[in-house]
C-alpha cells in the first residue's frame, strides 16, 4: 500500500499548498503578511472549502480504486 492510501489527507493538503502558494506568487503576496489580515469569516470560508475539496479528492480516489480493481 502506497503513503498516500494509508494517509489520503496527504493529496490534498499538498495540492492546496501549491495552489495557494501559486496564486500567492502571481500577485507578489507573502503568506506570512497574509496570517494576519484574515477575518474570522474567511477563514471558516478557506476551512470550509479544504473540507470540501477533500471530500472531493477521497471519492474520486475511492471511485478511481474501485475501477482499477474491477479490472
Amino acid at each position: 500500500m502506497s503513503d498516500s492510501q494509508r494517509r489520503p489527507e496527504i493529496v490534498p493538503n499538498k495540492i492546496i499548498e501549491v495552489l495557494v502558494n501559486d496564486v500567492f506568487s502571481k500577485h507578489g503576496i507573502d503568506k506570512e503578511q497574509v496570517k494576519g489580515k484574515l477575518s474570522e469569516e474567511k477563514k471558516q470560508m478557506l476551512k470550509e472549502m479544504v473540507e470540501d475539496l477533500s471530500k472531493r479528492v477521497d471519492e474520486f480516489v475511492k471511485q478511481t480504486n474501485t475501477i482499477n480493481n474491477k479490472r
